[in-house]
């Protein structure tokens, strides 16, 4: 993995340090984070001023109704095997229904986000949202490891 920028890195300390308790102003975790996604975004993608205006609005607006239709197809923890078989093929047909849209919706914001930025960086934006997601879990991680003053676990790949 390609080693991230200090900047990051120290974003990455500052918010997992604080992720359990609120800030001085009420800040809360997920406002740390959605400040550091801007940030490693932003740095990642090498935003301009303008691109960054009219991303930001665009990419929030594709993740909430992402966020809506996985939500929407949640089946809340079932336990398949206590489940009578129609349910079971019910839920399977009701997944792929979701992926389908899901492939619908993404090709649907990558048309918007060609509008907005260059076909380079919309290109890259899967690529930074997963790395976004791995560097996050991953000091959080660490930092969890480190209050608990044990060594880290073994990594799983």
């Amino acid at each position: 993995m390609k080693k991230l920028s200090f900047a990051i890195l120290s974003m990455l300390a500052f918010v997992a340090v604080s992720m359990a308790q609120p800030g001085q102003r009420g800040e809360r975790a997920p406002e740390k984070i959605e400040a550091f996604k801007i940030a490693f975004f932003t740095e990642k993608l090498q935003l301009t001023p303008d691109e960054s205006k009219a991303f930001w609005p665009l990419y929030n607006q594709f993740e909430n109704e992402r966020d809506a239709m996985k939500d929407k197809f949640d089946l809340d923890g079932q336990r398949f095997e206590l489940l009578p078989d129609k349910e079971v093929e019910a839920a399977i047909m009701q997944h792929f229904d979701m992926e389908e849209q899901m492939v619908q919706l993404r090709r649907d914001y990558v048309r918007r986000f060609m509008e907005v930025l260059p076909i380079r960086k919309v290109a890259m934006l899967q690529r930074i949202d997963n790395d976004f997601k791995r560097a996050l879990l991953e000091e959080i991680k660490k930092r969890r490891d480190a209050k608990q003053g044990g060594a880290p676990g073994p990594r799983r790949g």
